[in-house]
Parts: C-alpha cells; sequence; structure tokens
C-alpha cells in the first residue's frame, strides 16, 4: 500500500515535470518562431523591409537594445537549461517555494496571454511595426485597436509573457532577467516616443494626452 502510494507521488512529480518542460518549449517557440520570427517574415513579404536591422548597432539606442539582446540570450540559455538539461538548471538557483505545479500552469497560461496581446499589437500596427527606430522608412502612427487603451500594447504584451516565463521556472536568473527586462523596456520605449515626437510632433503629443503610456 504504502510502495503504491510512492510510486503515485512520484508518477504525479514525473508527469508535472514533464508539463512544465512543454510550457517552457511552447513558450520559447511562440516568442522567438512567432513573435519574432514569423512576424519578421509577415513584414518582408509585405514591404520588403527587414524589421530587425539596426537592432543594437545604432549609437543613440543601441546599448538599450544590446542590454535587451544579451537579456533574451539568458531567457533562451534559462529555458533550454530547464527543458534539457535540469543538472545544469541548479546553477540558475532555482526559487523551491515558487515551484508549485498550480502556478507554473498559471504562469504558462499568463504567457500565452501575453504573448498574444503583443501579437495582435503587432498585426494592428501593420506596416508600421519595427524592431529598431527605422529612420530611414517613415511608419504611420497607429491610434486603433489596442492602442486606443495603450501607447504601448506590444511591449505590455511582452512584458505580461515575461512575468509568465518566470512562474512557469522561477530562479534568481529569471528574476534577474525579468527586473532588468523591465527597466530596458521602459527605456526603449522612451527612445522611441521621443522618436515620434520629433517625427508627427502635433499628432503624438495629442495622442499622448489622450492614452496612458501602459494601461
Amino acid at each position: 500500500m504504502f510502495l503504491e502510494y510512492g510510486q503515485t507521488i512520484s508518477y504525479t512529480k514525473n508527469v508535472d515535470l514533464v508539463s512544465e518542460r512543454i510550457y517552457m518549449a511552447v513558450f520559447l517557440l511562440v516568442y522567438f518562431g512567432i513573435i519574432i520570427g514569423l512576424r519578421s517574415l509577415l513584414l518582408y513579404r509585405q514591404v520588403k523591409i527587414n524589421p530587425i536591422e539596426g537592432f543594437g548597432t545604432k549609437s543613440k539606442i543601441g546599448r538599450v537594445e544590446r542590454t535587451i539582446q544579451v537579456l533574451l540570450f539568458l531567457m533562451l540559455i534559462i529555458g533550454l537549461n530547464f527543458i534539457f538539461i535540469k543538472s545544469n538548471y541548479k546553477y540558475f538557483i532555482p526559487i523551491k517555494f515558487l515551484e508549485i505545479s498550480w502556478l507554473q500552469t498559471l504562469g504558462f497560461i499568463i504567457s500565452m496571454f501575453g504573448l498574444l496581446v503583443s501579437f495582435i499589437a503587432q498585426l494592428q500596427m501593420r506596416n508600421s511595426w519595427r524592431i529598431s527606430i527605422d529612420e530611414k522608412s517613415p511608419v504611420q502612427l497607429v491610434t486603433d485597436g489596442f492602442f486606443l487603451y495603450s501607447r504601448n500594447p506590444v511591449y505590455l504584451g511582452l512584458s505580461i509573457g515575461f512575468i509568465g516565463f518566470f512562474l512557469i521556472a522561477p530562479n534568481a536568473g529569471s528574476f534577474i532577467f525579468l527586473f532588468f527586462m523591465f527597466i530596458a523596456l521602459n527605456k526603449k520605449i522612451i527612445d522611441e516616443e521621443n522618436f515620434l515626437e520629433k517625427e508627427s510632433p502635433e499628432n503624438y503629443l495629442q495622442y499622448k494626452r489622450k492614452v496612458r503610456k501602459w494601461l
């Protein structure tokens, strides 16, 4: 009887572990494959513009974008170790009291919701969407859809998604990633809004007065 109970607990833990790895794999695939990859491909097919071009290389905003690149690389390393190399994952210092199955499931749901919001907002930007500031190709100010309620729904969705990532794999590394990513995204928003104010001062300042930065 006790043996069967022990086997049941062990089986449940193994199922939970597999589920958590699947959550992480889906998150990484959706973020890098759809939010970045698919959206970039769609834009390139429509207007022959590479939205990634110049990201992290421009002197004025390059520092914050390079910081984001490093943080995304950290997120990828944490995620891959979480999925494939559990023996290495311990070096990221797991936060044990947050490693609860239902909380990690909630994190996955939150992450998918956030990435969905971000992707829809990207589509609503139509041909104006870029990963970096594009000074060569003029973009149109988007004020409809999610942009009626937030000036930065793409970054709002990403921030929600990154909170979900932390809950799926709660550790010191993912907390550091989350903390500094919030700071970097906020700085990137400031840089982009300053650019928009210069490009379309009257329209953007009017929009800025009506709609909040986040929500």
